[in-house]
């Protein structure tokens, strides 16, 4: 170590350093309970912005469905921005960094150092300081960029420390919230998978038997879809899947449980929403995927797709199993195809 680094260290109190390592180990606790990847980065970008009155935190990750592509998740202040950042690929700039397995870098040194000029230009608009890899034993996951603290200083070693001490934990937490995702999800859709679908409405209904509340289930599967496939190939029905996945996420709340149930069949789980309020969510999907113009895939006019709709509400009076409240959205969503499809259906639970 320089004369210079041993002489930070040895100026700065000790009372200063402990009480670091106190906010260190609070913050590392509620960053590696979480299993949401947005939840973890909240709680970085809530520790950066206290800390260090940062105008922006951003962090950038490989794409969750496809690893190729590049998330950027940006906040100003404490508020999710989007900060005009994209990048072609994460991967030249986690290669760069692994190399000389870097904590972190100032941004004059990949400046002078990096050979994509045209990336070191795209950051240099976001006025980042430095450069911190989210690394585990694997590698580089992700990046996180800063840039100078509230007061327009730059980092000194103290700092610096904080920030990858805390980055250490966040990058485990961040690859262990990827490993549960891909465990639980379905690759093509980013949605629930069938396996997890079903463990998570057998819990869903011991809560509600639990606290006597209620929950609804929605199921749908495209109409005509084998017809659908054969007559455009299934390329551009892996396409239209994966564009009414994104129509879900639009239509539900974030606590509600998205799943692709198997093929080109849907199901929701809407914790504490009984079968009026699951009705609104049901028909504002089916109405949303009516009029979307899904995108073809050879560049011709938009195509477009109807769904049939089932909906059932679990009654806590009753012992209902999971397979039984299943059957009675199956039952409804089969209503919808008899009479004449893209259409909801709603099914109440049949008494023990």
């Amino acid at each position: 170590m320089s004369s210079g680094l041993s002489d930070q260290l040895h100026g700065v109190p000790l009372d200063r350093e402990n009480q670091d390592l106190k906010e260190i180990i609070e913050i590392a606790f509620q960053i590696t309970a979480q299993l949401e990847i947005e939840n973890i980065i909240k709680n970085v970008v809530w520790s950066f912005v206290s800390k260090f009155q940062t105008d922006t935190v951003t962090i950038a990750l490989p794409g969750e469905i496809d690893e190729a592509a590049v998330q950027i998740i940006s906040y100003r202040g404490l508020k999710k921005e989007d900060l005009g950042l994209t990048l072609p690929s994460l991967q030249p700039l986690l290669a760069f960094l692994d190399k000389e397995e870097y904590s972190q870098i100032p941004f004059s040194y990949l400046r002078e150092n990096f050979q994509d000029k045209k990336v070191v230009d795209r950051l240099a608009k976001l006025g980042i300081d430095v450069l911190v890899p989210l690394r585990t034993d694997k590698g580089s996951i992700g990046i996180l960029l800063l840039p100078r603290n509230g007061a327009g200083d730059t980092y000194g070693l103290l700092e610096i420390q904080y920030i990858t001490r805390i980055v250490r934990f966040a990058s485990i937490a961040i690859e262990n919230a990827s490993l549960f995702r891909q465990a639980t999800t379905d690759r093509m859709t980013g949605l629930f998978s069938h396996h997890f679908f079903e463990k998570s409405l057998d819990e869903e209904l011991e809560r509600a038997r639990r606290y006597k509340s209620t929950f609804s289930l929605v199921m749908f599967d495209i109409d005509h879809f084998k017809k659908f496939n054969d007559t455009y190939g299934h390329l551009q029905g892996d396409h239209i899947i994966r564009d009414i996945a994104k129509l879900i996420r639009k239509s539900i709340r974030q606590i509600d449980f998205p799943a692709r149930y198997g093929g080109e069949e849907f199901a929701l789980i809407l914790p504490a929403v009984d079968v009026k309020g699951a009705l609104v969510v049901a028909e504002r999907l089916r109405k949303r995927v009516e009029t979307f113009d899904f995108p073809s895939t050879e560049s011709g006019p938009p195509l477009h797709v109807t769904i049939s709709v089932g909906v059932t509400e679990f009654d806590a009076e009753n012992a209902y199993a999971p397979s039984e409240i299943i059957r009675e959205a199956d039952r409804a969503l089969f209503k919808s195809k008899e009479n004449g499809r893209n259409k909801v259906t709603v099914s109440a639970p049949r008494s023990s």
